[in-house]
């Protein structure tokens, strides 16, 4: 009886789970409340956020949960340090790995259910609507190539930004905003872009060194990915002319030479590591308030506190005998008195010290 009420309660579950394109809308209305003005709405809407992708997480991919559910916690801290540009940043990526997700399944849904996650994947990731129309009614190649192709683009604008960019924290979003872009596509097999390029970017930024340098090599990997996307795509003049002759058939019934039509797996997206803008930090006092006001702590059981013992009680010092009286001087002797000595005179240094004065 036992083992039916758990294999019920399991598929209850599985039934209440929403669909994925459900659960990003009610993340997008938890993340239009994350405003720096009202630290005290921001938090509560992370902290939905957080709870929805734990409860509700069956269409997202382990990997993807987990870095999702770091980047809203680094949200939380970005809120309470007030940091404008790392905050923006983390919610980049928060919306990016869920438009992963989603991108991920509109090529694994149905032909009748495609458009839901088309449209959540245009919201959440800023695809043009221009491209995204019409792209459900195609084959999934040549879907694939035209979302791959979309984002390519918006890649190249984020990275030119990066280098125009008049100040370090322009540069830092820009930055991030490319590197979000990249993760949606990151499992193309055309791909010539790693994550970890784009995070030895960031840190450049971060720590005040020289990045252009390595904004312009993401810039020549990703026309190189652009221009071999293009020769994909362009028909090639093989096709016109007439079929070859038919050939064996290969022992697994595949025709021989030519290539498996089945795509093949696609591997596990890295988790995405952003570092923190560290650029105007705010005073811990700040810190410090904020997190006293939104994150009061735990109540517990109040601990009653026991006296303090008394200090022991130390014996008294032994008694010393009295000195002897001094010799009586003869009045003839030469020593009757001491001999008046001046004491000796204090040296004041004039010359400065041997190391700086520092002030508390």
């Amino acid at each position: 009886m036992k083992r039916w009420l758990a294999l019920a309660w399991f598929l209850g579950l599985l039934a209440l789970a929403a669909p994925l394109p459900q659960v990003y809308d009610r993340l997008e209305e938890a993340l239009k409340q994350v405003r720096l003005e009202n630290p005290t709405q921001a938090l509560a809407a992370l902290d939905r956020a957080q709870s929805l992708l734990r409860q509700e997480s069956e269409g997202l991919p382990p990997v993807l949960r987990d870095a999702t559910l770091l980047h809203l916690q680094d949200a939380r801290q970005a809120v309470l340090r007030q940091s404008r540009v790392d905050l923006e940043a983390r919610l980049l990526l928060v919306r990016h790995l869920l438009g992963k997700a989603l991108y991920d399944g509109f090529f694994q849904a149905p032909a009748g259910q495609k458009a839901p996650y088309l449209t959540r994947l245009v919201r959440a990731t800023g695809l043009p609507q221009s491209l995204a129309q019409g792209a459900e009614n195609l084959a999934p190649e040549e879907a694939r190539r035209r979302l791959e192709a979309g984002y390519l683009q918006l890649l190249t604008e984020d990275l030119g930004q990066a280098l125009s960019a008049s100040s370090r924290p322009q540069a830092y979003l820009a930055l991030a905003r490319a590197y979000a872009r990249f993760l949606v596509i990151q499992d193309s097999p055309q791909s010539t872009l790693k994550a970890q390029d784009f995070i030895q970017a960031l840190g450049k930024v971060s720590s005040g060194e020289d990045f252009r340098p390595s904004v312009r090599d993401l810039q020549e990997k990703t026309l190189a990915w652009r221009k071999h996307l293009q020769t994909l795509a362009a028909p090639s003049p093989m096709a016109t002319s007439a079929p070859p002759p038919a050939s064996a058939q290969s022992p697994t019934g595949s025709p021989a030479g030519k290539p498996s039509t089945t795509p093949p797996a696609a591997s596990p997206p890295s988790p995405p590591f952003l570092p923190p803008f560290p650029f105007s930090p705010p005073p811990r006092r700040t810190a410090r308030r904020l997190r006293s006001r939104f994150l009061p702590p735990t109540p517990g059981p109040a601990v009653p506190r026991s006296p303090r013992p008394p200090p022991p009680s130390l014996p008294p010092p032994p008694l010393l005998p009295p000195p002897p009286p001094p010799p009586h001087p003869t009045p003839h002797s030469p020593l009757s008195y001491p001999p008046l000595t001046l004491p000796p005179t204090r040296h004041i240094s004039t010359s400065s010290p041997p190391y700086p004065l520092t002030f508390s």
